[in-house]
């Protein structure tokens, strides 16, 4: 029986140091699911998941359409969403499993699959941005970036790495950052794609790391995933080391195995711990506030969440083995129709 791999949406409250949902709901009301558990403040609760752009009730692009007539439908339902961006327009998700990116559009309610860059078909893409009007896609296989503009026409192609894994973007200095996982180093560009300089080389040491993943800038701040040094490196625009927080373990505030990395408009900084199936969230200081999640089928439960993204304050997560997808946020709690989805956005 074919999975359902779902992805998840989530609206942030605060931060709190206790962890556990709370599903109880009020006679004749709909169950909600918050965290953490009464009679604590509910910091986050669920919104809604999807793993397919029916799910969201959206509709196929028109050129999608008549290619659908011509060649046969597509499969538009998420194998393995491993990275999400959001911007004010979309939600682009890379799925390396099927070698595609899809691209979410809610408000104008349309959904495309992409499958190549130009005339360069995808292999494993695995990392994703977005910028003002730019898609930029990391391919682990081909070790290529692409940089795609509005109409995904092809505009650039960096070629230079051993194994680019996560992208992000500045929009205020339109720098792109990536991580070269075997290289141990983040690279950075300009908007056209000339190198700038890089950051790091292997070791234990500040400003130094040991196979990097995902990676992340908010806040003009760039947030590294250290992912086998354990740990997670906090850079300005220019490569300056600010501070380094994080330890091997499977405790509140210690990392298994850590990948997706985001931080909110206040500063809250989102880890995705795949191996132990939460999101752990610190404070700017680095400082444990809560988690939430844990292993499962149930709303709210997780099975390896890797990619993260904040919009609005609202957390995106991509449950790269999930079965199910669901997640929490305000104290509202919603299901998965549109309007909801749209009432929030």
């Amino acid at each position: 029986m074919t999975r359902r791999w779902s992805f998840l949406l989530a609206l942030l409250l605060g931060a709190c140091a206790t962890t556990g949902p709370d599903t109880l709901p009020k006679p004749g009301e709909t169950p909600r699911m918050v965290w953490p558990a009464a009679p604590e403040q509910a910091r986050i609760e669920f919104i809604t998941s999807f793993s397919s752009a029916e799910d969201l009730g959206l509709r196929k692009s028109f050129f999608r359409r008549i290619l659908d007539f011509l060649v046969g439908s597509d499969d538009r339902r998420l194998s393995r969403p491993y990275a999400v961006a959001v911007n004010s327009e979309k939600v682009a998700v890379a799925d390396p499993d099927t070698a595609t990116v899809h691209l979410f559009e809610i408000q104008k309610k349309t959904y495309q699959q992409l499958d190549r860059a130009g005339k360069q078909l995808f292999a494993s893409p695995i990392g994703v941005a977005l910028g003002d009007d730019k898609l930029f896609v990391a391919d682990s296989d081909l070790n290529k970036v692409f940089i795609l503009d509005s109409r995904f026409e092809t505009l650039q192609v960096l070629e230079d790495f051993q194994r680019p894994t996560s992208l992000a973007f500045d929009p205020v200095r339109q720098r792109l950052y990536v991580t070269d996982t075997l290289a141990h180093e983040v690279q950075v560009f300009d908007q056209d794609g000339g190198l700038l300089f890089k950051i790091g080389e292997r070791g234990e040491q500040d400003r130094q790391f040991n196979f990097p993943s995902h990676l992340a800038f908010a806040n003009d701040r760039l947030f590294v995933n250290d992912t086998m040094n354990f740990r997670i490196q906090v850079f300005d625009p220019d490569g300056r080391h600010l501070k380094t927080f994080g330890k091997h373990g499977d405790a509140s505030g210690y990392f298994t195995q850590s990948k997706g990395v985001v931080a909110d408009s206040d500063g809250h900084i989102y880890i995705a711990d795949a191996l132990a199936n939460r999101v752990q969230i610190f404070d700017q200081n680095g400082s444990f506030l809560l988690e939430f999640g844990s292993g499962g089928d149930a709303p709210g439960a997780f099975h390896m969440p890797s990619g993260l993204a904040t919009w609005n304050d609202k957390i995106y997560v991509a449950d790269s083995n999930g079965t199910y997808f669901s997640f929490l946020g305000c104290p509202f709690i919603l299901t998965s129709s549109l309007a909801a989805c749209l009432c929030l956005m």
